[in-house]
């Protein structure tokens, strides 16, 4: 009976935030005869591209699944515009909060996890860190020993919240296992192309946070033969942007503008605010180690006001600041050095607290059960291997008295 009620709710809960989502939305005439399997395939081509067009196909995949009163399709709609969304910088969390709900008192290999998963995605892209690493405690605990690929994907996503506190070191071997969990996988019917160029992507960018920018050019270079290599350009612009923030800190400043300017416009097509504020601020830094200290400004600027909108502070950008005030002082603007000084005292106050706190909820949600259950692993093997000892020893003490007494036996005849 509970079954049944449950059934219900789900099914009641399905068409209001179904309702919702689709208020506004019409599938246009090109996509009205398109199958579940065309859709997917058209989103996946210009997911992180054109995030607009993801959109609208997520859509069409969301409306399709209600008509055919599909579950599998209507997840997969909400997930996909929860994502696009949020890439977007605009409010993914109805998408996703439905999805949670809907997926609630499912038990199939992907849900109720991935619905957690998308919401920490969106959490994490808001730099709630440790709200989104509730999330992903909360997937890792619904998936573990169900789904493998949900695994490696949350300790990339553990891994991207670490960078986050910049324990950059901590954060490689997560990253590292995660793209050879995906680089493995390409020699089976369960490849996932989009997945794997993806890890690539966040290798490169955890070697440039470790200031190893060598290592990650070396990786931007494998991830762009493997966009041409399987048509996917999904990651193909964070690999010019790696690139070129890369180059500006190997001093090869000509390289770095071009592939800096290059990412400029898609990232602002996609609002992706925050990345397009490290090449506003690699830009800036361009031209005032090359003494064009106007174009610097300009770009510091623009870096400074998008790292407003996102509330996300890099200590790597931290002295575009210093420049500022100093370049205000110079001029004898005192209106606008108060202001960037009052700027870089919030910008301070977010790196040291929020950073700080986020790296103990790491620890103690994530790092601190891990090693007390590898702690607790060695404890049960030691003992198996104890066991196994005394299992020997008192077979061997067995064979070694009837030994004894056959031989005594021998000897008193």
């Amino acid at each position: 009976m509970f079954r049944f009620y449950s059934f219900i709710f789900i099914l009641v809960f399905q068409n209001l935030f179904f309702s919702q989502s689709i208020k506004h939305f019409v599938i246009p005439d090109s996509l009205k005869n398109k199958s579940f399997e065309q859709l997917q395939k058209q989103y996946d081509k210009v997911f992180r591209i054109d995030n607009d067009k993801a959109e609208s196909y997520a859509n069409s995949i969301l409306l399709n699944g209600k008509k055919e009163k599909n579950n599998t399709f209507i997840y997969d709609g909400y997930y996909k515009i929860a994502h696009t969304k949020g890439l977007k910088s605009e409010n993914g969390h109805p998408y996703a909060d439905s999805l949670i709900n809907i997926t609630k008192n499912v038990d199939t290999k992907e849900y109720p996890a991935k619905a957690h998963i998308i919401k920490g995605i969106l959490l994490n892209y808001e730099f709630k860190y440790s709200e989104a690493l509730n999330h992903y405690i909360q997937a890792q605990n619904l998936s573990k020993n169900k789904n493998s690929d949900q695994f490696f994907y949350i300790k990339k996503l553990i891994g991207i919240l670490k960078t986050a506190t910049d324990e950059n070191k901590e954060a490689l071997p997560l990253f590292l296992e995660y793209y050879n969990y995906q680089k493995q996988k390409l020699n089976t019917s369960n490849k996932d192309i989009k997945s794997y160029i993806g890890s690539i992507a966040s290798i490169s960018g955890s070697y440039n946070k470790n200031t190893n920018y060598n290592q990650s050019k070396f990786y931007n270079k494998i991830g762009l033969i493997e966009c041409k290599k399987y048509n996917d350009y999904t990651h193909y612009i964070y690999f010019k942007m790696l690139d070129g923030v890369a180059d500006y800190y190997l001093k090869n400043y000509s390289k770095a503008s071009l592939n800096l300017l290059e990412t400029e416009k898609h990232l602002t097509k996609n609002k992706d605010y925050k990345n397009l504020s490290i090449v506003y601020y690699c830009l800036g830094k361009i031209n005032y180690e090359t003494n064009k200290q106007k174009e610097s400004i300009k770009y510091f600027l623009k870096s400074d006001s998008l790292s407003f909108i996102s509330d996300d502070f890099l200590p790597k950008t931290r002295d575009r600041y210093e420049i500022l005030i100093d370049y205000y002082k110079k001029s004898g603007d005192k209106e606008n050095q108060l202001k960037l000084i009052d700027k870089l005292f919030y910008a301070d106050s977010i790196m040291n607290t929020s950073r700080q706190y986020l790296a103990k909820e790491i620890y103690k949600k994530y790092d601190a059960p891990i090693l007390l259950e590898e702690k607790e692993k060695l404890i049960s093997d030691l003992n198996n291997k104890n066991y196994l000892l005394y299992w020997f020893l008192g077979i061997g003490f067995i064979v070694t008295s009837i030994l004894s007494y056959i031989y005594i036996k021998s000897r008193g005849k």
